[in-house]
């Protein structure tokens, strides 16, 4: 009461802003999880899919030679199928409330970290070639050499580095260095090299087409890569740097074709 007039009113509650929540991180098991039924569902939609658009060639691929070696089955089953899994993980990680930029570090680090990267897979590549040679394994793996010569056969070298040099690349680094990464070696990680390690194994495993050297280049090649996404905090860097990869192994292809046979 003022000099006997009515009381103040109270002044209107500050509006509160609403609530959001913080997004989560898969764990170990559930990445390795979504990981695994993703490229399940992958697949079989692929697989599907593509007997349906094609079942006469798509059958003759499978039937009547080694599918490993078929250019037209490897480059369209490695299209489709890295299509729909990259989809599947990002609706994965939109389930965990976070955006697809963040998860899987879809954005450029510094210069440096770029020349580094760079600097580092040019050193690599011609490593692993003078090992080869030194071990006396083939330079070009037997798998590069079928699958290039079935695509010069079948018409279907444009779709081959489609696959190989797009499409693999992209897809992989998606899911190895930006999902899997995300939940096996996160930023609170104290002994990143061990999820580092892991991510490098399971890259290498699912490379079941070369022999016992392709893998291991495969594992040194993929530590780089790994290494590289925990050095940069980016998966676009090793990105890059897998297409660089592979397109050097199918110009070791083009002019094996061109000029040694």
């Amino acid at each position: 009461m003022t000099n006997g007039s009515e009381p103040l009113a109270a002044p209107p509650p500050l509006p509160t802003a609403p609530k959001t929540t913080a997004p989560k991180t898969w764990g170990y098991f559930a990445t390795f999880g979504w990981s695994l039924l993703a490229y399940l569902i992958a697949s079989v939609v692929a697989f599907a899919l593509l007997y349906l658009w094609d079942p006469v060639t798509f059958r003759f691929d499978i039937e009547h030679s080694d599918a490993m070696k078929s250019a037209r089955y490897v480059g369209l089953t490695t299209v489709v199928t890295n299509v729909f899994l990259v989809g599947l993980l990002i609706g994965v990680v939109w389930i965990a409330r976070a955006t697809a930029k963040d998860y899987l570090a879809l954005s450029w680090p510094s210069r440096q970290e770029v020349t580094a990267g760079l600097i580092s897979l040019v050193i690599l590549l011609p490593a692993l070639d003078a090992l080869a040679y030194l071990v006396g394994q083939p330079i070009i793996p037997p798998f590069v050499i079928d699958v290039y010569k079935s695509a010069q056969s079948t018409g279907s070298l444009p779709l081959l580095w489609l696959a190989i040099v797009v499409a693999a690349p992209v897809a992989e680094e998606i899911i190895f260095r930006g999902f899997i990464f995300h939940g096996w070696v996160p930023p609170t990680a104290q002994r990143p090299m061990i999820g580092i390690l892991f991510v490098t194994a399971l890259f290498t495993v699912i490379h079941i087409q070369y022999n016992w050297f392709g893998l291991l280049q495969v594992f040194m090649i993929g530590l780089l890569l790994t290494w590289t996404r925990w050095r940069s905090g980016s998966t676009l860097l090793p990105m890059l740097m897998h297409v660089i990869a592979n397109f050097y192994a199918m110009m070791q292809a083009v002019v094996y074709f061109r000029w040694f046979v």
